[in-house]
């Protein structure tokens, strides 16, 4: 029968090392609904797929290809505006601390300002609090959607 053949062409071209890192490597680019594909095959029975494909899918299982620089601060822009930097006392846009099938993790640093109470009364009869105000920084991460995911 034909199908016979089909499915041993098919089987021996996603046996073979180059196309399965090739199949790979297009999942993590894509990302979303193609990469959260790929990672559901790669848990898969190992009899289900050739071992070059599930080796290749190993790959996709740890996480999709991150964003260009570019292409993150084009997110950042779209959703905390012009002056993102601003927000931030530090923000690692070099490399994702996490990526996922729709998104991207990526480290940062916040100013808090946190009111302190004064030591001393205020005599002075004037409008005073009576308090002033202390920077301090908190470590955050900072969740960049993919373009297009929402969509």
């Amino acid at each position: 029968s034909s199908s016979g053949s089909g499915e041993s062409s098919l089987s021996s071209i996603l046996a073979s090392d180059a196309n399965a890192k090739r199949v790979a490597q297009s999942l993590c680019r894509m990302r979303g609904a193609a990469l959260k594909l790929g990672q559901m095959l790669s848990i898969q029975d190992e009899t289900l797929l050739p071992p070059s494909m599930m080796k290749a899918l190993d790959v996709v299982r740890q996480g999709a290809t991150a964003m260009p620089q570019s292409q993150l601060h084009e997110q950042l822009q779209s959703q905390l505006g012009n002056n993102w930097r601003d927000k931030f006392v530090t923000f690692d846009d070099k490399t994702p601390f996490a990526a996922a099938s729709i998104g991207q993790v990526h480290k940062a640093t916040i100013a808090l300002l946190q009111p302190t109470p004064e030591n001393h009364h205020n005599n002075n009869n004037d409008d005073s609090t009576g308090t002033s105000t202390t920077t301090t920084t908190r470590r955050v991460a900072v969740k960049v959607q993919y373009p297009g995911v929402g969509n």
